[in-house]
C-alpha cells in the first residue's frame, strides 16, 4: 500500500493513494460472502470525497457498472474490506445522482496546467485521508521545477477547475506552491 506520511504539529498524518484500493476483496460480515473486488473508486462531482467502490461491470449484453457505497464498509483492511451486508452491490444507474460521480480512472492521466496556461504535469493518482476525503493529487509527467516538482503532489484546494476529457485541470500556481498536501 502506498501510504505517504507527513509530519505535522508533532504527529504523523497519513495519506493513501487510491490506486492502492484496487483488488481489495469485499466480504460481508453478516454471512462471509465474497461480493467482488474493488476495481476503482468513485468520487463525488466536486472530487472532494470518495463515495463508492467501483466493482467493474457485469452482464453479457446489457453491461452494468456495479458499485458499493463506502458507507457500507465497516473495516478497510489491508487485504479485505468488510461490509455490513450481502445485498449492497448495486448498479450505478440505480443510484440517484451516481451519473455525476467521477471514476478515478477518468482523472488519472488528466493534464494539469496553471490558470496562465503553463503545463505542470498530469494526475498520477488521487490522495485521500483516513476518512476518504480527497486532499490532493499525485503528479506524473512533471513539467515544472520548484516546490511542486519536489512535492510531487498538489493540494485539492489549489484547483479552480477539474477539466474534463477534453480540457486540463487548472490550478492557481501560488496556491499550488503554498498549500501543502495534508
Amino acid at each position: 500500500m502506498t501510504t505517504i506520511f507527513i509530519q505535522e504539529k508533532g504527529y504523523w498524518n497519513s495519506m493513501i493513494a487510491t490506486k492502492d484500493y484496487a483488488d481489495k476483496l469485499l466480504v460481508s460480515v453478516t454471512d462471509g460472502k465474497k461480493l467482488g473486488e474493488v476495481k476503482d473508486i468513485y468520487c463525488d462531482s466536486d472530487v472532494t470525497r470518495v463515495v463508492a467502490a467501483h466493482l467493474g461491470k457485469s452482464g453479457i449484453i446489457n453491461r452494468k457498472s456495479l458499485m458499493v457505497d463506502l458507507s457500507h464498509v465497516t473495516l478497510f483492511g489491508l487485504d479485505v474490506w468488510l461490509v455490513d451486508g450481502s445485498e449492497i452491490v448495486i448498479a450505478t444507474d440505480e443510484v440517484q445522482g451516481a451519473d455525476k460521480y467521477i471514476l478515478g480512472d477518468t482523472l488519472r492521466g488528466r493534464e494539469i496546467q496553471t490558470d496562465g496556461g503553463t503545463k505542470i504535469g498530469a494526475v498520477s493518482d488521487i490522495l485521500v485521508d483516513g476518512q476518504n476525503n480527497v486532499i490532493g493529487f499525485l503528479l506524473g509527467k512533471i513539467q515544472v521545477q520548484g516546490p511542486i516538482a519536489e512535492a510531487k503532489a498538489i493540494a485539492r484546494a489549489a484547483f479552480t477547475s477539474l477539466g474534463n476529457s477534453d480540457s486540463p485541470m487548472v490550478v492557481v500556481m501560488e496556491q499550488a506552491e503554498k498549500l501543502k498536501v495534508s
